[in-house]
Parts: structure tokens; C-alpha cells; sequence
């Protein structure tokens, strides 16, 4: 398993390069630029994160397990609610409604406010990753997601979908969130009950976050060197 969290790491310093690279390639994307460095920090956090790995494995290690540096709550909880504001924030700036995104700017002010109050006022930020943190943000998410579909359909953008780097990101992002919350939900009831949920749980999310950063990559990628189609390519579709 532990070979299989390096595999994780490893692709989310793939998906940060590639973007990166794509955003080189089109300087302009500035949600793209935003994205990729905000893939840079994923892959700082993990790194930090690796510590207990290399604490556990590594006897001479052990006198830190009774440290901050051992449990990395601490750590995640915060880099929860950055990640779920960076990824509604890329969605919105990809809807062109302004209602819906002074609606969601609203929106995200109030999670941001109750995921910081939650941490604050709870012993959840160095004893366990926040489900209000993730919840609350998956379903926030989702939902920007499914007005951000809502919005393809009934735009030129759907002659091109495979040409939006948004569209690739979405699909993963989405398919990443709906099968990751449950897991969350449940986690906590059967932690401590059943290791057989745990390792379970465990290995769905290796798997999630494998498909997720590699779809990232590809995506990246693929449609660095292609054309970004203009308004007017679309409405010369017609």
C-alpha cells in the first residue's frame, strides 16, 4: 500500500509540471496558471505529509511520534478548505452567469467563515480531518460543477467540449468527490470497528487520486499545443 501512496505523490508532481507546461504554452488561461500552482502546493503538502511514513519506517525516528510532526491534522485541515476554494473558485471563473457567480463568491465567503470557526472552536484541527471542512465543500462543489454542465449545454463552448481543459478537470474533479464523500461520511463510524473498512477506504482512495492526477496530466498535456477556440471559431460553426 505504502508503494501505491508514492505512486499518488509522484503523479501529483506529474499533473502540477504538466500544467504548468500547458499554462506556458497558453499564457493567456490565467485559471490555468491559477490551477497548476495551486497543484505545486498539493505536491508541497504531500511532501510534508510523508513524514510519518518515514517516522514509522525508520526506528531511529521514533522518539518524534509523541510530536505534532507525527500526526499531520494539523497540516490537511487547512490545506482542505484552500483546495475546496481553489476549485470553486476555477469553476466560477468558467461560468459566465454573474448573478450565479456573485451568488457562489457569497457562498464561498459563509464555508470559508464556518470551516475556520469549526477548527477553531472544535478539537477537530490536530485530532481528525474535519468533516464539515469536506462535506460541506464536496457538496459546493458538486453543485458549482453541475451549473458549470448546465452552462456547456446552453453555450457554443459544447461544439468544442474536448477542446476545454475545464471540461477534463471537471469530470475528474467530480467523479473524485462523488465517490470519496461517502467514504468520509462512514469513516469515522467505522474506524475504530472495522479495519477491514479502513483498508478498504484506504485503497479507494489511492485509486481516486491515481485517476484523478493522471487524467489531470494527460489532459494537460494532451491539449497544450492545440488551438483554444475563440468565440467567433464557434459562431463560425454555424
Amino acid at each position: 500500500m505504502q508503494d501505491f501512496r508514492f505512486l499518488v505523490f509522484l503523479l501529483e508532481g506529474i499533473a502540477a509540471i504538466a500544467g504548468l507546461y500547458y499554462y506556458k504554452k497558453n499564457p493567456n488561461d490565467k485559471t490555468v496558471g491559477f490551477f497548476s500552482y495551486f497543484l505545486l502546493l498539493t505536491f508541497f503538502v504531500e511532501s510534508i505529509g510523508l513524514f510519518p511514513a518515514a517516522i514509522y519506517w525508520n526506528e531511529e525516528l521514533h522518539f518524534l511520534k509523541k510530536t505534532f510532526l507525527y500526526r499531520t491534522y494539523w497540516l490537511y485541515n487547512p490545506y482542505l478548505i484552500i483546495s475546496f476554494v481553489v476549485y470553486i473558485l476555477f469553476f466560477k471563473w468558467n461560468i459566465s452567469n454573474n448573478k450565479t457567480t456573485q451568488l457562489i463568491d457569497k457562498v464561498l465567503l459563509l464555508y470559508v467563515i464556518i470551516c475556520i470557526a469549526n477548527l477553531i472552536f472544535s478539537d477537530v484541527f490536530f485530532k481528525s480531518n474535519s468533516i464539515v471542512t469536506y462535506l460541506l465543500g464536496s457538496f459546493f462543489l458538486l453543485g458549482v460543477i453541475f451549473y458549470y454542465y448546465f452552462e456547456i449545454l446552453l453555450s457554443y463552448k459544447i461544439l468544442n467540449i474536448k477542446r476545454e481543459i475545464s471540461f477534463y478537470i471537471s469530470f475528474a474533479a467530480l467523479l473524485y468527490f462523488l465517490t470519496t464523500s461517502p467514504i468520509f461520511i462512514y469513516f469515522e463510524f467505522f474506524n475504530d470497528k472495522s479495519p477491514e473498512f479502513v483498508e478498504l477506504s484506504s485503497f479507494i482512495m489511492i485509486v481516486m487520486n491515481i485517476l484523478m492526477y493522471s487524467s489531470y496530466s494527460i489532459a494537460f498535456l494532451w491539449l497544450a499545443n492545440k488551438k483554444i477556440p475563440t468565440t467567433k471559431n464557434l459562431n463560425n460553426a454555424f
